[in-house]
């Protein structure tokens, strides 16, 4: 099914952090963001826009603010050869199909279109209507985009399934499986899931797989970062619930704090240097003294512009640790941008967590 987020307004567009949260919402309800397209208020194109669009379609969902509600709603209405009454206070088409305090759901003939009126300042609507997916993401870890492609391939011909893949890591890769006209989708994943076993997380982002059985097995986590300032916290507090299973973490910077706080000798600093497989390994002990977790994770690294000591930008010391004193390592060699290398060596170390512990973990 094709369907449409679309936003009109500069003062919703300008706002990133707002558009975010768009995405957010609407990705919690549809799955995905099929396509996006942002337009002015005062665009004159509106009518001809939405007419052409309507067309192509199956399902639209509106987004404008409270001052452009009326007009896009008229606009609507007069495709639709209806008329805008008051309902419970909004104004809607005579013949819309439901609405809320917020907007309303109509109908065209091969259309459903969603006008949500937005507030920067207030909660997020509820989104009306609904779309019925005929796809499904998963992600393989510890094999390659190719192998992956041409084993899934396989069985894909067999259950009328059609493949995307994007490779998030070298080892992990994320996987759009969607059914054709009779595909079975159902079949085809637990499919994959014997045939990939020990390998098969179900679930788009691994941290909410990783969130989720944590909380299973009731054990806690904490992180002990440098070069990702506090980016593993940050991305696990995103995931309601985990209040559960996370309780801190040291953001170890400097190495006064990660003498001071986590407890490395400045023995181990001065010969082996912040960014060293030996310094993550201490910053592992250190967090498990101050936190008292299940599992940690440390990361350090470098991911300025400039080669520092003659560590290559990009190069991220990542280690994960069970409690029985088990752990793993991996060097990263990354590039792109700061923020994009932060997110990177971030995704890595969850992963290398899941490869400490697979039992816990992987689905077989």
């Amino acid at each position: 099914m094709r369907h449409l987020l679309l936003i009109i307004g500069n003062e919703i567009k300008m706002n990133k952090n707002y558009t975010d949260y768009i995405v957010r919402i609407y990705e919690s309800k549809f799955k995905e963001v099929s396509e996006m397209i942002m337009l002015e208020k005062n665009s004159k194109e509106l009518p001809f826009l939405l007419e052409k669009w309507i067309k192509e379609y199956e399902f639209i969902s509106i987004f404008v603010s409270s001052d452009y509600y009326g007009t896009s709603a008229k606009v609507l209405a007069t495709l639709n050869g209806d008329s805008l009454v008051l309902k419970d206070e909004i104004l809607a088409p005579i013949k819309s199909l439901e609405h809320n305090d917020n907007g309303f759901l109509m109908a065209f003939s091969k259309c459903r279109v969603n006008l949500i009126k937005l507030s920067l300042s207030s909660k997020f609507p509820n989104l009306l209507g609904d779309i019925s997916p005929n796809f499904e993401y998963f992600c393989l870890l510890d094999i390659d985009e190719d192998s992956a492609k041409i084993l899934l391939d396989t069985i894909a011909k067999s259950y009328e399934i059609s493949i995307q893949s994007s490779s998030l890591l070298e080892n992990l890769v994320l996987i759009k499986a969607t059914s054709l006209q009779y595909g079975k989708l159902d079949e085809f994943l637990k499919a994959s899931k014997k045939l990939f076993s020990g390998k098969f997380i179900p679930n788009k982002n691994p941290l909410y797989f990783i969130v989720s059985a944590l909380k299973k097995e009731k054990l806690k986590i904490s992180f002990a970062e440098s070069c990702t300032g506090g980016l593993c916290a940050s991305e696990f507090t995103k995931i309601e619930g985990v209040s559960e299973i996370f309780e801190g973490s040291v953001v170890s910077y400097s190495n006064r704090i990660k003498h001071e706080w986590l407890g490395i000798s400045e023995t181990v600093l001065e010969a082996n240097g912040e960014y060293s497989q030996k310094c993550v390994y201490f910053m592992l002990k250190g967090i498990f003294k101050t936190a008292k977790p299940d599992f940690a994770l440390a990361l350090s690294g470098v991911l300025g512009n400039d080669d520092v000591g003659g560590i290559k930008s990009g190069t991220v010391f990542v280690g994960a640790m069970y409690k029985d004193g088990s752990f793993l390592q991996e060097i990263l060699y990354l590039n792109g941008d700061r923020e994009f290398m932060q997110k990177q060596a971030v995704l890595s170390a969850f992963c290398l967590l899941l490869k400490l512990k697979p039992e816990l973990f992987i689905i077989e």
